[in-house]
C-alpha cells in the first residue's frame, strides 16, 4: 500500500523538480484522482516539497512485504474564505525491493528469489489546521527505518514493526491539524507482465517472483 526503492540515483534537486510533474500526472491517472480537479478554486499554495525516501516498508494484504525507495511530491494548498480547510495531493515514484521467503503482497504467496520493480501513486485528501508554516522545494532525503528483517516476519501479526521513523509533513508544517480525509487513493507496483493495484477503488493482481 505505500512506499518505494529509488532507481534516481543521486541526482540534483533541479533535475527532481523538473521530473515531478510528469510522474505526478501519472499518479493521478492511476490513482483515480479526478483529471482538472488536482487543487480548489479560491484557495493558495502554501506548501510544494519533495523528498527522497529510503526504507520504507511496504504494506500489503498480509504484511510488510518489500522495502521501497521513491521521492515523493506534496503540493497542499489552503482555503481562503476558511484558512483552517487544506487540500493535499502527494505523489510517489520509485522502486520496491523484496526478498526470497517474503510473502507477496497479494495472496502472501512465499518469494522464490530477491526481486524489484517500479512502483508509483498518491492520493488527495483534505484536512484541517490551526496554522501552517510555508515551504517550498527540496526538503532532503529522510530514512523510515524499515528493514529486511521485519519484513522477513511475515506478517503483522507475527510482530512487523513497520517503518520506525516516517516523515510527516502534517507534524512538520501544520500545527493542531485534524479530521484528516482521503478523497482518491492508489499505488501501482510492477515487475515484468505482473502488476499489483492497491487503490480506493479495491485490490487486484499481485507480485510473486
Amino acid at each position: 500500500m505505500k512506499t518505494k526503492a529509488l532507481f534516481l540515483g543521486v541526482i540534483s534537486a533541479a533535475l527532481l523538480l523538473a521530473a515531478v510533474p510528469a510522474f505526478a500526472l501519472q499518479a493521478q491517472e492511476d490513482s483515480n484522482f479526478e483529471s482538472g480537479k488536482w487543487f480548489p478554486s479560491k484557495s493558495r499554495l502554501v506548501l510544494n516539497i519533495f523528498h527522497k525516501v529510503t526504507n520504507d516498508e511496504d504494506s500489503g494484504m498480509v504484511g510488510y512485504w518489500a522495502l521501497d525507495d521513491y521521492v515523493r511530491h506534496v503540493q497542499v494548498w489552503q482555503n481562503k474564505s476558511d484558512p483552517t480547510k487544506f487540500t493535499v495531493v502527494a505523489s510517489y515514484l520509485g522502486k520496491w525491493e523484496t526478498f526470497a521467503g517474503a510473502l507477496s503482497p497479494g495472496a502472501g504467496v512465499a518469494q522464490s528469489k530477491d526481486a524489484s520493480g517500479m512502483m508509483y501513486g498518491g492520493y488527495k485528501a483534505t484536512f484541517t489546521a490551526d496554522s501552517v508554516t510555508p515551504k517550498f522545494g527540496y526538503i532532503g532525503t529522510k530514512d523510515y527505518g524499515g528493514t529486511e528483517a521485519d519484513v522477513m516476519l511475515g506478517t503483522y501479526g507475527a510482530g512487523q514493526a513497520g517503518p520506525t521513523t516516517p516523515f510527516s509533513y502534517l507534524n512538520q508544517y501544520f500545527t493542531n491539524w485534524g479530521n484528516f480525509n482521503y478523497e482518491h487513493w492508489g499505488w501501482t507496483y510492477k515487475y515484468r507482465h505482473q502488476a499489483w493495484k492497491n487503490f480506493d477503488t479495491g485490490t487486484t493482481g499481485d507480485i510473486v517472483v
